[in-house]
């Protein structure tokens, strides 16, 4: 009994402990409502706001009819950040890259070859000089191929490279060819997932396009990162000037951005600019990812590890509660060690696996912790009812050093009746002396 008494101790120590391993490991942290923005996942969407107002005000970008739209796309996640994305411009010459994906769809699929004839050339010639060099000519030969209109460009047929609702589209895109910023950073997110399985030779085109200029105007962006991107240029007869382009820059995890601007003087200084920053903010991304990678994974460790410590617990209950046999050194029958004293150190583990895990991460409680929870309770239940149990066992039992010590003096008392009693001796008295009869004279 001593030694079951032990083991319920035991248990229920471990489950102590592991009850504040879980809830110092699993509680939920909430980050700052300024971070909760749309689309924005590991971004730091409110940081990039800050600064692309500062941006605007400090190149006049902010001044009436002028027009300054940001999207940007981190591909390790896939999480996004759009600055004024949703403003409506002419799409210039950027119409060129969904339209090229069209056509290169129907070469992925077997329906054409790269040397196929279209309108009287191949389809690797439109590519490759409508991307690389933006031929109009070329451009609009594709358009024609596909069915599209002149003024259109193929825009009713494209929204199936975007996420964007049906009513999310302007009747300018669909009639004249205006793009946003947010519209086109889905297009080349898409033309980046596909590459060149779905999308064969268009990113191969764009790399080589417009070598110096844009995104690739600052040396160091162009001998650092290979960029693929597209630009339009194009005034509109009202007078608007419109001048864009959208990328994919390989960082070592690439990102999507696209600038669209309007009656912009200093447009191609104001691209690269922007796309220089996101680069490097694409960095800080990467450090950030791989912070809470490694986070994920302590949590996934010491979660695991705490599954493992309740079923050493749940072991170690039914275990104290089955007959106790074993060597009288107090070791089990089969030679293993106490599975008491190894729950309690699968606990200690966890509990140090938990704690270490980094505390930038958010969190929730998944439902496996749940149902380890319940687990937990029936154990401390069923150890609590083999306790009571022992004590009323106990209370029936005769322990063996009384049962003994009993017998033995029982032994005593049968031998002492057996005994013949001995008679005591008489006691020895002085005898008066008699008279005899008559009288006795005095001397």
């Amino acid at each position: 009994m001593k030694k079951t008494a032990f083991r319920l101790i035991t248990v229920l120590l471990a489950l102590l402990i592991l009850n504040s391993a879980m809830a110092a490991g699993f509680a939920e942290e909430t980050a700052p409502a300024s971070t909760q923005q749309e689309d924005t996942g590991i971004i730091d969407g409110a940081a990039l706001t800050q600064w692309a107002d500062a941006f605007a005000k400090e190149h006049e970008l902010d001044v009436a009819y002028r027009d300054f739209s940001i999207g940007f796309c981190y591909t390790g996640t896939g999480d996004s950040w759009y600055y004024d994305a949703d403003t409506w411009m002419y799409s210039a010459s950027m119409y060129k890259v969904p339209v090229a994906m069209l056509l290169a769809e129907k070469v992925a699929s077997g329906e054409l070859t790269q040397q196929s004839v279209v309108n009287g050339t191949t389809v690797e010639f439109l590519e490759s000089t409508a991307l690389v060099y933006s031929n109009n000519d070329s451009g609009h030969s594709m358009v024609s191929y596909l069915g599209g209109t002149y003024a259109g460009k193929c825009s009713d047929m494209t929204e199936k490279f975007t996420d964007l609702p049906a009513d999310y589209y302007s009747s300018d895109f669909i009639d004249v060819s205006y793009y946003t910023a947010r519209y086109m950073t889905k297009v080349m997110k898409t033309l980046y997932d596909g590459g060149e399985e779905k999308f064969p030779h268009v990113i191969e085109y764009l790399l080589q396009a417009q070598p110096g200029a844009y995104y690739k105007r600052i040396p160091e962006m162009e001998n650092t990162y290979q960029i693929a991107q597209k630009f339009g240029a194009y005034e509109e007869p009202n007078g608007n000037n419109n001048n864009h382009c959208t990328a994919i820059i390989y960082t070592p995890t690439p990102i999507v951005v696209t600038v669209m601007t309007r009656n912009v003087m200093d447009y191609q200084n104001v691209i690269a600019l922007v796309g220089q920053h996101l680069a490097e903010y694409a960095l800080e991304l990467d450090r950030k990812a791989e912070e809470l990678k490694r986070a994920e994974e302590e949590r996934a460790a010491a979660e695991a590890a705490a599954a493992a410590a309740a079923a050493a617990a749940e072991s170690a209950a039914a275990d104290a509660a089955a007959p106790e046999a074993g060597s009288a050194d107090g070791m089990p029958a089969d030679g293993t060690a106490d599975t008491g004293v190894a729950a309690q150190s699968a606990v200690s583990s966890a509990s140090t696996q938990e704690l270490s895990a980094g505390e930038s991460t958010q969190r929730k409680i998944p439902s496996a912790v749940i149902i380890i929870a319940a687990v937990l309770v029936l154990v401390i239940v069923a150890a609590a009812v083999l306790f009571i149990l022992g004590r009323q066992r106990a209370a029936y039992e005769v322990d063996p050093e009384e049962e003994f010590f009993g017998r033995e003096a029982e032994a005593e008392d049968e031998a002492f009746e057996e005994e013949e009693p001995v008679a005591p001796a008489p006691k020895k008295t002085k005898k008066r002396p008699t008279s005899g009869g008559g009288y006795q004279p005095r001397h």
